[in-house]
């Protein structure tokens, strides 16, 4: 292995892991507080796991900016980890293959 692997590999751990834990923090700072509003607001919000918690917050954004804008920022990392593991993957496959043969 060399230094440039282990680094892709890194940042796709890194970024998975962040954007992951502020996926699951802006979800469950949005989901229990659509309860409040209603069977209306929260059966989307809970049926919907991506598209829920955004209207929600976008609907309610003078109180519920700050999950929100976790749970964009969220998928922002795991859409660029995902991004980064299909673009450059291939390339670090066939380089470590071609060290195998």
């Amino acid at each position: 292995m060399d230094f440039w692997f282990l680094t892709f590999l890194f940042t796709v751990a890194i970024l998975i892991a962040v954007g992951g834990a502020l996926l699951l923090v802006g979800y469950l700072g949005t989901l229990p507080a659509s309860f409040d509003h209603g069977w209306r607001v929260w059966a989307p919000t809970l049926l919907l796991p991506v598209v829920g918690p955004i209207w929600f917050a976008g609907t309610h954004w003078q109180e519920f900016s700050r999950p929100g804008k976790q749970f964009l920022a969220g998928l922002l990392l795991l859409a660029l980890a995902i991004g980064l593991l299909y673009g450059a993957g291939p390339h670090f496959v066939d380089r470590m293959a071609a060290g195998v043969k």
